[in-house]
């Protein structure tokens, strides 16, 4: 994380507490996917990928400790943001929550990773937030979704599905908390450049957006 301390303005916290409200999101999503692995090996490296997110967590939090930023209140304004597009998206089987997971954490790291650059935030230390789910979904599923159409689409289908209740978040987010968008073209241009991002994160475990 970015190490010179300073005078963080307001703005630039709203961005802060919804990298760390989103890292403790992502830590659970990744446990819980964890948890119906269907196989230890997945399990293990699941817990890998939840145990990065948290690590995420921590090191926002220091980087608020030494500027005196309140990081729960910061964070807090953001809970139960994800709640309703969990809901709306309840998989059934162990292929749907894979690439429910690739797809909303794709889109919603796309989004986040675009915010804090406009905003100046952590831009050297942005390429390490990976927490590498995105990797194991191209080198585990995507290989069986290649090999089976009938798999191919009905997760294109579901995957459509996932990705309208995201960016369907991500335009409410950026409505509600305006700051983190600056102002309506940047908003156009976030949206833009998230969408594009999704489309060829798509092509990579051929499933179509």
């Amino acid at each position: 994380m970015a190490t010179e301390n300073g005078a963080v303005e307001a703005a630039d916290i709203e961005v802060i507490g919804l990298l760390a409200f989103t890292a403790l999101a992502a830590m659970t999503r990744l446990s819980k996917d964890g948890d119906q692995a269907p196989t230890i090996e997945a399990h293990i490296e699941h817990a890998r990928m939840s145990a990065r997110a948290f690590e995420l967590f921590t090191q926002l939090e220091a980087w608020c400790t030494n500027r005196d930023i309140d990081l729960p209140a910061a964070a807090g304004q953001y809970n139960g943001l994800y709640d309703d597009l969990d809901a709306r998206t309840r998989p059934t089987t162990w292929f749907e929550r894979s690439v429910k997971t690739y797809v909303t954490m794709g889109i919603i790291s796309d989004l986040l990773g675009e915010i804090a650059s406009r905003h100046e935030l952590f831009i050297e230390e942005a390429g390490n937030w990976d927490v590498t789910q995105g990797e194991w979904v191209r080198d585990n599923i995507a290989p069986l979704i290649s090999a089976d159409e009938q798999l191919g689409a009905r997760l294109s289908l579901w995957a459509r599905r996932v990705a309208g209740e995201a960016f369907a978040l991500v335009r409410a987010t950026l409505f509600t908390h305006p700051a983190l968008g600056q102002d309506p073209d940047t908003v156009d241009a976030i949206v833009a450049f998230v969408t594009k991002r999704h489309g060829e994160r798509m092509e990579q475990i051929h499933l179509k957006a």
